[in-house]
């Protein structure tokens, strides 16, 4: 799946670039957590649905230190 981007002159933009990062781990998170819960569901595999949580939550914390990195360079 691609999406293109805005462009400025024929450049991606930064905030574009940035807009799909988050949008997709966003994504990736949701996802994550919908395997884990299914897992557990359908399968009775708790551990299993354990580390898609985990998942789910690594890609949150990483999405929160991007956000917060990328503040900081706005400022």
């Amino acid at each position: 799946m691609t999406e293109s981007y805005s462009r400025i002159g024929g450049v991606p933009t930064r905030d574009e670039a940035y807009r799909l990062l988050m949008h997709h781990l966003a994504e990736a998170e949701n996802q994550a957590n919908v395997i884990g819960h299914l897992t557990n569901t359908e399968s009775g595999g708790t551990l299993l649905a354990k580390g898609w949580y985990g998942v789910g939550e690594m890609l949150h914390n990483a999405r929160e230190q991007i956000r917060r990195l990328a503040t900081r360079r706005m400022q």
